[in-house]
């Protein structure tokens, strides 16, 4: 469900907040003036800036000759006039200034998730993703989006909607019914009146005008909310407490998915200011979704526990009432892969995921609790993007800004190896960034395959035509094909960038390796002082995202050759003539056949431009559990791409207490090695 604390520390003493891990302090704020301040000035300037914009393409307008060029203008033109007819960024309304006959959705017409079987209660034992400790609970600001998100944030917190998991439809979740305009661009939703934080405080619209106000702030790091909140939406409108519009920019299909949003407390927020990073680091946000965090279960470098909120608002609801069935979820920090498979083996964790390293799914589980039956094994055919692993080059290094460097470095790439020996097989050739897709992943292009002898060709072009005598080629210059691999340390990761190291070499290149836990890899690929990152990125349905990943706003700061850190932009690509108005077109796009076709046009120019070297993909995802891990009958649901992200799974106590008296009396259950293969993806893309 990732298409989407009750205790807020009670430190308030006086006027100073104290941080809930630190005892560090804070002034007292109350941003509450501020923010009406700030509503009104970015009504006003974003009003005047659409003028601006409007008054430049009518000018414009009149001059331009080419067709195409013109009817683009005249696009623009019509949506800028709308957004001026639209009114202001932030607006304000009764409840009886709703427009009269809006056709409302409630879609309670999808089956339920999960299975009605599954039972409540119990601890579920994990591990935290990356093996480092989180650097922040914050879901924005620096250190935000770290490998721990998704596990206290996207895969918890509720949104407006939600997507279901096995048909991909819009159903309801913190809005119970919604209502797109006819102009595709608005949508109205009414909050589900059970809906509650889990302090007991009720949703309300000014959470969602909070999440916008944030978004837009100067006081967050990341440039990309400010851009992507300014450029994408019209505005909110408030209608009363209940009652709320998200406005587009452009018509989109599936509006509600692209007008969907996720609320920010107003109250937990109202002291977000310039000091927010370090005032909101570690504070426990209330939640809509099941699971808080509380103050107590954070222990810093070794655990953070989520528990479920007690009288969760929506655990009778249609599409939650089987899923997030554990009391509590604890994620244990373990630094290496090979101790959490020990304390797997001992019961210590529940689940072991196998999503790449296949000696644990082909010779660790060859063991005793498996032949007996206490641990039990499954293969899950999915229908989800594939994550894009590979080397992603950094064009900020000025040999790699170089074409010809970068597609002999891709000849230079030996991934088939990789497949055949680390991956046993069990993976295939990635060719394209958006695999998975269905009909917006464009099938057609075949990456560069690994040749010594190609790879020279391009690097000769390069002027690198002497080698070394390590056999490494060299320029004129003395300047040699020898790039560092900046990646997250772990035994099978070392094994695949030590044979990628190995075959470079064969074809006159030096890969030095750079191992890093995942706090300090992701901080130094962020920051863009890279030059190679082995890296995989965690993508969504039901559409490709390519804009933050290459359009020149993301790569340097404004008017400078300085990388412009904290983007997703780790190319540090930058082509304002060509790529930018095709990604541009991709965002923008108004239907899926314009979402298509700009797709394969942008993975055209990936691969012209050798901007990444593609590795491995995925169709399943395989786990071992213990026995008292009961799943549904189909195991998981088609959209999800690890076990837990569904929370369909529940824990069986009694299972729990017969696997363990049968294991100390010696005692057997039948071996369990499952395939589910009901959604496997057949050839052409379609399940």
């Amino acid at each position: 469900m990732r298409f989407f604390s009750q205790l807020l520390c009670a430190c308030v003493a006086g006027l100073l907040l104290l941080g809930c891990d630190s005892g560090e302090t804070f002034p007292a704020y109350d941003n509450t003036e501020e923010r009406a301040a700030f509503y009104e000035r970015y009504n006003k300037t974003s009003t005047d800036d659409a003028r601006k914009n409007l008054d430049k393409l009518n000018n414009d307008l009149t001059t331009a000759t080419d067709e195409m060029q013109r009817a683009d203008m005249q696009r623009r033109i019509k949506l800028l006039e709308k957004r001026l007819a639209d009114g202001a960024y932030f607006q304000q309304k009764e409840e009886s200034a709703l427009p009269a006959n809006l056709q409302w959705t409630t879609n309670l017409d999808d089956a339920e998730i999960g299975s009605p079987n599954a039972k409540k209660g119990g601890t579920y034992k994990a591990f935290i993703p990356g093996m480092a400790y989180p650097p922040t609970l914050r879901c924005v600001g620096k250190g935000g989006n770290n490998n721990f998100r998704s596990y206290h944030w996207n895969n918890i917190e509720l949104g407006l909607v939600g997507a279901h998991p096995n048909t991909g439809n819009t159903i309801p979740s913190i809005a119970d019914r919604w209502a797109v305009a006819e102009d595709m661009q608005t949508v109205y939703f009414h909050i589900d009146d059970r809906a509650k934080w889990s302090d007991g405080d009720e949703v309300v619209t000014d959470d969602f005008f909070m999440a916008f106000y944030v978004y837009l702030s100067p006081y967050l790091t990341e440039q990309f909310y400010r851009t992507y909140y300014g450029e994408q939406f019209n505005g909110i409108t408030k209608y009363g407490k209940d009652y709320l519009a998200i406005r587009l920019a452009n018509p989109k299909p599936k509006t509600a998915f692209f007008a969907n949003q996720v609320p920010f407390q107003a109250k937990f927020y109202k002291a977000f200011g310039p000091d927010f990073e370090e005032r909101y680091n570690w504070l426990p946000r209330p939640t809509t979704g099941a699971y808080k965090i509380s103050p107590e279960d954070i222990k810093k470098g070794r655990s953070i526990t989520l528990s479920r909120v007690k009288d969760w608002w929506a655990k009778d609801l249609k599409y939650f009432r089987y899923i997030y069935n554990p009391d509590r979820i604890e994620y244990k920090l373990i630094r290496e892969r090979e101790k959490i498979f020990v304390l797997f083996k001992r019961g210590e964790i529940d689940v072991f995921p196998v999503i790449n390293d296949m000696k644990y799914w082909y010779e660790k589980t060859e063991i005793p609790e498996v032949f007996n039956g206490y641990i039990e094994k499954a293969t899950f055919y999915n229908d989800y993007p594939r994550a894009p692993f590979g080397l992603y080059y950094n064009q900020a290094n000025p040999q790699l800004a170089n074409l010809d460097v970068r597609i002999g470095l891709q000849h230079a790439t030996h991934w088939d190896r990789v497949i055949k020996f680390d991956m046993r097989g069990d993976s295939s050739r990635l060719n394209i960034l958006n695999d998975g897709f269905g009909r917006f992943s464009n099938s057609k292009i075949i990456t560069r395959p690994f040749s010594p002898k190609l790879a020279a060709e391009a690097f000769a072009r390069a002027g690198y035509t002497k080698k070394d005598s390590k056999g490494i080629w060299t320029n004129d210059e003395g300047q040699k094909i020898s790039f560092t691999i900046s990646y997250t340390k772990s035994p099978f990761i070392d094994q695949i960038v030590q044979r990628l190291k190995e075959e470079a070499l064969k074809a006159g290149v030096e890969y030095k390796l750079e191992g890093q836990d995942g706090t300090a890899n992701y901080q130094m690929v962020a920051q863009k002082k890279h030059q190679i990152a082995f890296s995989a990125w965690g993508i969504t349905p039901p559409f490709p995202d390519y804009y933050e990943f290459f359009h020149s706003k993301e790569a340097y700061e404004p008017g400078t050759k300085t990388p412009r850190s904290m983007t997703n932009n780790i190319f540090t690509y930058a082509d304002p003539a060509v790529m930018d108005p095709l990604l541009e077109a991709n965002r923008n796009a108004t239907t899926e056949d314009e979402i298509q076709q700009t797709s394969y046009a942008i993975e055209e120019k990936i691969h012209n431009e050798a901007l990444w070297s593609p590795g491995w993909k995925k169709d399943t995802y395989r786990s071992a559990h213990w026995r008292w891990i009961q799943w549904p009958d189909d195991f998981n649901v088609k959209i999800s791409d690890e076990p837990e992200m569904s929370y369909v799974f529940w824990i069986d106590e009694d299972l729990k207490k017969e696997t363990l008296k049968a294991m100390r009396e010696q005692k057997s259950f039948p071996e369990v090695n499952r395939v589910y293969d009901k959604y496997r993806v057949k050839t052409g893309g379609e399940p």
